[in-house]
């Protein structure tokens, strides 16, 4: 009846096995022993083969589930990092009487040469209308009438998560560049020529009308 103990009891039947063959070569015969141990195996593969794989199928399906955990749990800690670097933005979609909308290169950081809208963080205690302004007075000395909002975009980046507010806007003076490489006013049909960050492509093709 040992077979039984072995399916009912799984790894710790197979060490009760083994033991009771040691006992076997030692208190009987070893003919018996070598009986026993060859209808074991035969038993065991008959197991394995009905069962999915037996012991070492249950050992592959536990490395597996140990190797999703630590997957899951990596995945975890990327999201909770982004979570903790999430920033809120604002952005001007600044438009002409041309149907053009005004763009600029970053000058500076990671994304370097990456094409955006001019806008950027919002500062404590500051409303979206003021951290627009102030902006873009920062970024290309002008001053800029806010016609209304437009949407809000949700994106994340390998490293921080952002939201972004979104305004259309018209230029009330001239502009200088104060921190981007370079700007262009672009049309629709120009929206593939420049090298865009993600997620002000999304807001390019949603604020031409």
């Amino acid at each position: 009846m040992w077979w039984i103990l072995v399916l009912l009891t799984g790894s710790l039947g197979l060490y009760l096995v083994i033991i009771l063959i040691v006992a076997l070569f030692v208190w009987a015969s070893p003919w018996q022993a070598l009986a026993t141990i060859g209808g074991y195996l035969l038993l065991y593969w008959l197991i394995g083969r009905n069962s999915g794989g037996g012991f070492r199928e249950r050992r592959r399906k536990k490395k597996a589930r140990e190797k999703e955990r630590k997957r899951q749990a990596m995945e975890a800690k990327e999201k909770r990092l982004r979570d903790m670097n999430h920033i809120h933005v604002v952005a001007a979609v600044i438009h002409d009487n041309k149907d053009r909308i005004f763009v600029t290169q970053r000058g500076y950081g990671d994304m370097k040469g990456k094409w955006e809208f001019p806008g950027g963080k919002i500062e404590p205690d500051e409303t979206h209308e003021e951290a627009l302004k102030r902006e873009i007075r920062e970024e290309l000395a002008a001053e800029i009438t806010i016609e209304r909002y437009l949407e809000k975009i949700e994106w994340e980046y390998p490293k921080f998560r952002m939201t972004m507010y979104c305004y259309l806007c018209h230029l009330d003076s001239g502009y200088t560049l104060k921190e981007h490489s370079a700007a262009r006013w672009l049309k629709r049909n120009e929206r593939f020529t420049v090298d865009w960050l993600l997620a002000d492509r999304t807001l390019f093709q949603k604020a031409m009308f």
